[in-house]
Order: structure tokens, then sequence, then C-alpha cells
């Protein structure tokens, strides 16, 4: 389902866009050249507002229609609106704090969020103008984040389609027993056990999860795309010392 652009993979139609941004051809020194998206990194503001304008042109969304919230590995999920537009976009502020998952039913919005490994989850409705976003790391996919989402969607679910999108693969995603504690439900599916290690498979957890909420396995993709391919940046791999990009999806109204 995802396209490969330059600055991003994903889907950038006529009435929606959604997807995830590379970590190629940039400013940045996280690494050298790089295109990161985040505001609360030591990174040159200025870089971030260059890339943030590069990718405005690209899917023809400008930065005035963005909202991005303050995330904090939580399952919260805020409704905004055309009064949000423009929150930490530019400028990091105390709006949207404490936020893993936004939605709304405008359009003209682009709503978006930072990742570095975590999984990012789009969401839309095929029969109204819901679109929604969430950033589900290990903690948040354990809170169930991607629930409280479609929990919030006031039409059949039917009509919803989810994307898993680009997030840390499960032969990259080593965790220990303090992950994995037996408090959360893991399918045998999304882990494989070695000694007092495992790998973890985010994707597969959520996808399992929007199952049991009960959507059908026609409503789901699952990309193939993974924070360890050198295209993306990945926190875990590069010990921290990386940016961020920028999952997204928006509606236009023309």
């Amino acid at each position: 389902m995802l396209q490969d652009y330059k600055h991003f993979v994903g889907v950038n139609n006529r009435d929606l866009c959604f997807g995830y941004t590379k970590r190629l051809y940039g400013f940045s020194d996280y690494p050298k050249d790089a295109f990161n998206m985040a505001l609360y990194i030591n990174d040159d503001l200025n870089n971030v507002h260059k890339h943030q304008e590069i990718l405005a042109k690209e899917l023809d969304f400008q930065t005035e229609n963005w909202i991005i919230p303050n995330q904090r590995h939580s399952n919260r999920v805020v409704e905004v609106t055309s009064k949000d537009k423009g929150t930490n976009v530019k400028t990091l502020s105390d709006e949207l704090m404490n936020v893993d998952a936004m939605y709304t039913y405008e359009k003209d919005i682009l709503l978006g969020m930072n990742y570095a490994d975590c999984t990012p989850i789009f969401i839309y409705s095929t029969s109204d103008s819901f679109i929604g976003v969430a950033h589900a790391g290990w903690q948040g996919t354990k809170l169930e984040v991607l629930k409280e989402l479609l929990r919030v969607y006031k039409g059949n679910i039917k009509d919803l389609r989810v994307v898993i999108g680009v997030a840390i693969n499960k032969n990259s995603y080593e965790v220990d027993s303090n992950v994995v504690d037996g408090t959360w439900d893991i399918p045998s599916s999304a882990i494989d056990i070695y000694g007092d290690k495992y790998l973890l498979d985010l994707k597969e957890i959520n996808r399992k999860q929007a199952i049991d909420f009960g959507l059908d396995e026609s409503q789901i993709h699952v990309t193939h795309y993974g924070t360890e391919m050198d295209e993306f940046f990945s926190y875990r791999l590069e010990k921290g010392n990386t940016g961020r990009a920028l999952g997204f999806i928006g509606r236009r109204s023309k």
C-alpha cells in the first residue's frame, strides 16, 4: 500500500494522505544530512523548519494546518479541530501534553507524531471524514492505545481502515523480562524467546488488538518497512543519537 517518495513512504491522494518520513536528504547532524522532524532533540530549529517546509511542499499540505502533540507513551486520546492548527509545529508549547493518539472529523488538518522505532498507526474511514493516528511503543501497545483510538469512532467500525506503519521489526527488537512481564496479552505469533531475552513484534500485537476489537483482517494493512532499514531513524540501533521521523495523516477538502 505505501508508495516510495523522496522524503517519505506513504499515500498521497487528492483526498487522503498518510505516511512516514525518511532520514535521507536533510540538513541535520543526527546523523549527517538527516531529515529530522522533531523540535525536542538537540537540533537547530532552522533545520527542522526547513524539513517541515520541504515535506509540506511535497505533500501539498501547508505547515499552518499541521497539529503535533507532546507524546508520553500513554494511551490518552484527544479530538483536535481547526482551532488546534499549528500546535507544536514551529515551536513547542504546553498544549496537547501527554497525548499519544489524536483524531478529527475535519478536513484540511494534518495530524502528526514523532517516531524512531515505535509503531505509527493510521486510521481512516471510508464513509466519513474521520482520521486518527496513534503512537504505540511497547508501553502504548501494552496500554492498548490503538483500541482507545478505535473506541472514539462514532460510525460503523466496518468502515474503518487501519494502517500499521514503519516501526522496528521483530528481528531487531530484543527486550528483557521487565517488558514481557506477564501483565499484558502478547500473542504467541508476536514473540520469540531466547533464554531470558525476547524478540517482540509490536506490529503484530497491534494487528491482533485491532482484530480483537472487531475489525476484519481485510481492514488492516501492515507495512514491511522497518526502522532497522538504513533509510529510517532508529533510536534503539543508534543508541539515542538520532533524529525523529514524522508520521502523519490528513484529508483535504479540495
